[in-house]
């Protein structure tokens, strides 16, 4: 199955030029409302099926996946997968509490016009859906990598497909159904895509507690890995630096699809960076620039990490008690264990007091704000610094959450439907 697409096909490049629309779209109508019949199905030409496929939208093929198992086993095989995510539009991806009916949604956000798509239901149409839709449950989204998030209410963490709507529930780790480990408790969790091995791994960070219930000094933590494609989590002994995690800033860890990134605290560095390489399962440690770790000194600083673009991004937010402001200084980082290679980009602010977070960025340096609107209620606006522009995204709701999403049509469980011819 590994090589049945054509080779022309094989390159994004020329797609558009083989049909006209209006082609396609006749075929489609026929193929989506399923009025082909399986003899008529054969007698169509694998590329033309091929190429009205590849533009589908994603729910359009998740139908189509039900119609037979020759479009199954197109749409479900790695090499389609692999064109379709290269031909695909990237999207912002927003995860909030809907303010009307209390559920937990996401919507997408076109990332050529920040126009949203289409919102929907957290894991909707998935027999999982009620378990993270009550109103007392807190979801949150732990990271959002290569078409797959990761969701975790409480001790329960979930990877979802939004595009295929297809679901997993992760196993317990070693530490927690582990009677011998007992005294580790969860500290930090991050995930992230591996490239090398084409695997989607969640990384879990334990920290030792004593009787007292307070963390043993000094601090001792070990770390354990899930793996999507062996389905079970392994120990990496010995591997993470000693350092406390700054959890008050870094709450899932900054997820970067390769690497994933805390704010930490030690003796030698002070507050710096702490990467996990998901591919190589090492991790990397990275110091601030001095000019950061001096002016945080003083109680009027505080630091939280995102990403900017696909680089490593440090938001060093400075209060100004005097005049009531509060301003954010925007630094990339250039190269993962080099402090050199910093760069302080850009100033957003500055803005009264208790007022707008940074939630990401878009087209280079337009910055995406989190605005209170008025009670509970916060608002999604994109803010131009070099022109004082303000748009208005039409998300409202609570607990918000930005992440950068490339669709893709993975499948987290590969079981096709019983009911194919």
């Amino acid at each position: 199955m590994d090589n049945y697409l054509p080779t022309k096909w094989q390159s994004v490049s020329g797609f558009e030029e083989i049909f006209v629309f209006k082609e396609i779209e006749k075929l489609v109508q026929e193929l989506v409302m399923m009025s082909i019949s399986k003899c008529k199905m054969e007698d169509l030409p694998k590329e033309l099926v091929i190429s009205i496929l590849l533009r589908l939208p994603a729910e359009d093929l998740r139908r189509c996946k039900g119609v037979c198992k020759s479009l199954y086993s197109i749409i479900t095989s790695r090499p389609f997968i692999e064109v379709r995510r290269k031909i695909r539009n990237s999207y912002i991806l927003v995860k909030y509490e809907d303010l009307i009916s209390s559920k937990h949604v996401i919507s997408l956000l076109c990332d050529e016009t920040l126009e949203v798509v289409y919102t929907q239901t957290i894991l909707s149409d998935t027999p999982l859906m009620d378990s993270m839709s009550s109103k007392d449950r807190v979801v949150k989204v732990v990271g959002c990598c290569n078409g797959v998030v990761c969701l975790r209410r409480i001790d329960m963490y979930v990877l979802w497909n939004p595009a295929t709507r297809d679901a997993k529930i992760i196993p317990d780790g070693l530490y927690k159904s582990n009677p011998d480990k007992k005294m580790f408790q969860h500290r930090e969790m991050g995930f992230g895509f591996d490239p090398k091995n084409n695997d989607y791994k969640l990384v879990s960070i334990q920290r030792l507690f004593g009787d007292n219930r307070r963390p043993v000094r000094p601090c001792q933590q070990e770390v354990e890995v899930y793996s999507l494609k062996a389905g079970c989590w392994k120990l990496l002994p010995g591997i993470i630096p000693t350092c406390d995690i700054m959890s008050a800033y870094s709450v899932e860890g900054c997820n970067g699809g390769e690497m994933i990134s805390w704010l930490v605290w030690n003796e030698e560095y002070g507050e710096h960076v702490m990467s996990f390489d998901i591919s190589n399962e090492v991790f990397i440690t990275t110091p601030l620039p001095p000019f950061i770790i001096e002016s945080s000194s003083d109680g009027n600083c505080r630091n939280s990490l995102m990403f900017h673009n696909a680089s490593l991004a440090l938001d060093h937010y400075v209060k100004d008690r005097k005049n009531q402001t509060e301003t954010h200084n925007i630094w990339v980082l250039g190269e993962y264990g080099v402090k050199e290679s910093w760069t302080n980009l850009f100033i957003v602010g500055p803005f009264k007091l208790l007022g707008p977070s940074i939630s990401g960025f878009w087209n280079n340096n337009k910055v995406l704000l989190e605005v209170h609107g008025g009670g509970c209620r916060h608002d999604l606006i994109l803010v131009d610094p070099s022109i004082r522009k303000i748009k208005d995204l039409d998300i409202h709701g609570t607990s918000l959450q930005v992440f950068n999403y490339q669709e893709n049509l993975v499948q987290i469980n590969a079981t096709p439907p019983i009911n194919l011819f």
